[in-house]
Parts: C-alpha cells; structure tokens; sequence
C-alpha cells in the first residue's frame, strides 16, 4: 500500500510540473510575437474571433479557446449480476477555457498581450 501511495505521489507531482511546463511555452511564445506584425501570427495560428478598439487607437485582437476532458478519477470494482465482477474507472468532466488578447498599435505592431482563463501551449 506504502508503494502504491508513492507511485501515485510521483505520478501527482510530474503532472503538475507537466502543467507549469506547457504554461510556460504559452508565456514564451507570445512573448516572442510583441513587436511583431499581427499579419504574421494571424497567418500562422489563424483569424481572431473578435477585434476591438482602444480609446488611444489602438486594437485589441481576441482569440477565445474552450476544452472539455474526461479524467479518470479512480478505479471501479464491483459485483454485477449473478455476482461477475466488473472492473473501469470512473470519471470526472474538466473544462477549461483560455482569452488570448493581443494589443496592436497603429501600424498592426503587437505592443502588450495578456490573458484569463487556464492557458496552456498545446
């Protein structure tokens, strides 16, 4: 049991660093675009879901991401009918969604960019 405990302490843990890992690629990745020309990202990942404009003139790119996954939570072990046994896991339902907001200036320069949600870099 003291094994099984450990393994899954080692399991918990490399998640979690897995997690920080693709957190950080997403902050490094548009970090690289500022100072860049909005055309060129939007040629490699793709059109905004929508466009806004600042009161100083400058416009605000927004690209909206959402995902939903099925995580097993643990296993399943019981008697069915006429007492077989079946085995599974169950599993729990995790969404999560990112806003991406990239601020350009009047010349379709990236200035600043930001975010909410849980963003990772896939």
């Amino acid at each position: 049991m003291k094994k099984f405990l450990t393994l899954i302490m080692i399991g918990l843990t490399m998640i979690m660093l897995s997690g920080c890992a693709t957190h950080q690629k997403f902050v490094q990745k548009y970090d690289g675009w500022v100072g860049k020309d909005i055309t060129a990202l939007i040629e490699k990942i793709g059109y905004p879901d929508s466009t806004f404009s600042l009161p100083n003139n400058n416009k605000v790119y927004v690209y909206e991401r959402s995902r939903i996954d099925a995580v097993p939570v643990g296993p399943l072990m019981g008697y069915g009918y006429y007492g077989y046994r079946y085995y599974g896991y169950s599993y729990q339902t995790v969404s999560s969604s990112c806003k991406l907001f990239l601020e350009t200036n009047k010349r379709g320069i990236i200035v600043k960019w930001g975010y909410r949600g849980s963003c990772l870099s896939y």
